[in-house]
């Protein structure tokens, strides 16, 4: 997408006509990959395009943008060249978990949108350059997130490299809760923490995917309210998913 706007955009009238097209452009990727390989890609755009993009095309098209894609270089001056009055959909690609943390509790236009306008959030953490990763900044982000999305529906919290360091959240000492969000991915720590998502803290899930480090039978870990949730029922979709099982 990056490269097509880049390359056509202002080449003629015909070009801006078909490129700019309302009906296309919907779904923006700022986004260039360059893969060396699985685990060594580098998702941002060259400063020249990145910097022509912005000041000569997110102006045309910023109203008719729905779902955005950026990475931790692009996203400030994306997000602040224009505003976007349409857009609901973000995903946040590559981000280093500092960076984003600080754009949470920061006074930026990131938090703005997402309290008043995000409802579908994508979220992949680059934990290919943190050797041992602390949960309780994960932890943090998720409450800020659930506590800042007041019209959030979809939350996908990842990480960036699946199998290079898992990433996982320690949810036993987070007491958040969110009346709207119907659609979680994440990645946790023990089954515990699958339990902890259960007990009505997200009241109005029903689609649950979760991937847990590992399983391990410990019902004493496990509140009593916890053991006999009942919110297993309200789900529609419930997806597991494991490296290590242990009783």
């Amino acid at each position: 997408m990056v490269n097509v706007l880049y390359s056509l955009v202002d080449v003629n009238q015909r070009f801006d006509q078909l490129v700019l097209d309302p009906l296309y452009i919907r779904n923006l990727d700022m986004t260039s990959m360059t893969m060396k390989s699985y685990h060594d890609r580098i998702y941002s755009i060259d400063n020249q395009v990145l910097s022509r993009i912005c000041k000569n095309i997110l102006p045309r098209i910023h109203h008719q943008i729905n779902e955005l894609i950026v990475e931790q270089h692009s996203m400030e001056l994306v997000l602040h060249t224009i505003h976007y009055p349409h857009l609901y959909s973000l995903s946040l690609i590559d981000f280093q978990e500092e960076v984003l943390l600080k754009y949470l509790r920061g006074d930026t236009i990131l938090r703005k949108l997402l309290i008043e306008q995000i409802t579908c959030l994508h979220i992949e953490i680059n934990d290919k350059t943190t050797p041992s990763p602390l949960p309780e900044i994960r932890s943090t982000m998720f409450i800020l997130i659930l506590s800042l999305c007041k019209r959030l529906i979809k939350l996908n919290f990842t990480p960036f490299y699946h199998r290079s360091t898992f990433y996982a959240l320690d949810l036993s000492s987070i007491d958040c809760m969110s009346s709207t969000l119907t659609e979680l991915e994440i990645y946790v720590k023990t089954f515990d923490d699958c339990l902890y998502l259960l007990d009505e803290r997200l009241n109005c899930l029903s689609t649950l995917k979760i991937h847990v480090e590992e399983i391990v039978y410990t019902p004493e870990t496990i509140d009593n309210t916890v053991k006999k949730t009942s919110q297993i029922e309200t789900l529609h979709i419930m997806f597991i998913s494991t490296y290590i099982c242990l009783s």
